[in-house]
């Protein structure tokens, strides 16, 4: 009997130990895959930053954004660098738009940022940051002169807008702001004549009265031609300065419409909607009003009409304040 147990028991260990080789096989083999899974995936991560980088480095935010998105990697590098571009790209909107309320926000959240430490996307990050402050910059210069030109302090307006046309324009908001200044200063230029004209005549006034006192010694015959001499030039300096005014008044009316509202448009420094709607009327020799009528779909929105006063001659706009009435 136990001769015959013998053989049983030596085929179960035989098919035992086959099991075990079998398993530790197969557990090599497990291993050997997850591991060529692992380097296959941190292969394709890394293709993918390479990809992202490169355009970043060209200035393609959202496409870099497409490229991290569409990949849906697990990698920690990769999810960073999304989220930095997303930051990125939701401060450089609100710049484009001048929006630097909502700028602010944004810029502040992208400086915090601190989980990337990719150099093309460190180098985009901060020439935006200098764009931003350069915007700033031109935007103080040009309110400043706005507001400056409405008090018709002229001479501080024309600081501020020198000041502004020496800034880059390495932004478009900055160029559109010194293209909005180009009405300012055809009024100042215009002022700045006016004044000069107006002192060669005080200059020729006083030449004449000086010129009559040293011949005072004349007899009464002479005195009278003198004055009869005076009463003719009188007669003709009052007959060419109203020729003068005159001109001028007919080189404002000679403005069409279309030129009123150009001009309006770049003295205003408002960013009008393309659907806006512009009513213009001469009330007087010295201001337009020009009534705008906004079109919105909002029903929250009750106040669909802003009304403006734009005098030609400073390049000023004043705008009625619809609780008051009054222009400010």
């Amino acid at each position: 009997m136990d001769q015959a147990h013998r053989p049983r028991w030596g085929l179960m260990m035989i098919i035992l130990f086959g099991l075990i080789t079998l398993s530790g096989c197969a557990k090599l083999t497990s291993s050997s895959s997850d591991s060529s899974t692992s380097s296959a995936a941190a292969s394709g991560s890394a293709k993918i930053l390479t990809k992202a980088d490169q355009q970043i480095s060209h200035h393609q935010i959202k496409a870099a954004i497409n490229t991290l998105s569409a990949a849906n990697t697990k990698d920690t590098a990769a999810k960073n660098l999304l989220t930095g571009l997303r930051h990125y790209q939701k401060a450089a909107t609100a710049l484009n738009k001048n929006q630097l309320s909502q700028a602010k926000s944004y810029f502040n959240t992208l400086a915090n940022y601190q989980l990337v430490t990719d150099a093309s996307f460190t180098q985009a990050k901060a020439a935006l940051t200098k764009q931003y402050q350069q915007v700033k910059l031109a935007n103080g210069y040009y309110n400043s002169a706005r507001d400056e030109m409405s008090v018709h302090a002229l001479a501080a307006a024309k600081t501020n807008i020198d000041k502004l046309d020496k800034i880059s324009p390495t932004h478009p908001v900055i160029k559109d702001l010194q293209q909005k200044t180009t009405a300012m200063k055809a009024a100042i230029m215009n002022y700045e004549a006016s004044q000069s004209t107006s002192s060669g005549r005080d200059s020729s006034a006083v030449a004449e009265s000086d010129h009559t006192s040293s011949n005072s010694s004349v007899d009464a015959s002479s005195t009278s031609s003198s004055s009869a001499t005076t009463a003719t030039s009188d007669a003709s300096d009052s007959t060419a300065t109203s020729q003068a005014d005159s001109a001028t008044s007919g080189s404002e009316s000679s403005m069409t419409t279309k030129q009123v509202l150009s001009n309006f448009r770049a003295a205003a420094g408002v960013t009008f909607e393309k659907n806006d709607q512009f009513n213009v009327t001469k009330e007087t020799s010295k201001y337009y009003q020009i009534e705008v009528m906004h079109d919105s779909n909002d029903e929250n929105v009750t106040n669909l009409t802003d009304i403006y006063r734009y005098y030609p001659a400073s390049g000023s706009v004043l705008k009625q304040n619809m609780s008051t009435g009054e222009f400010e």
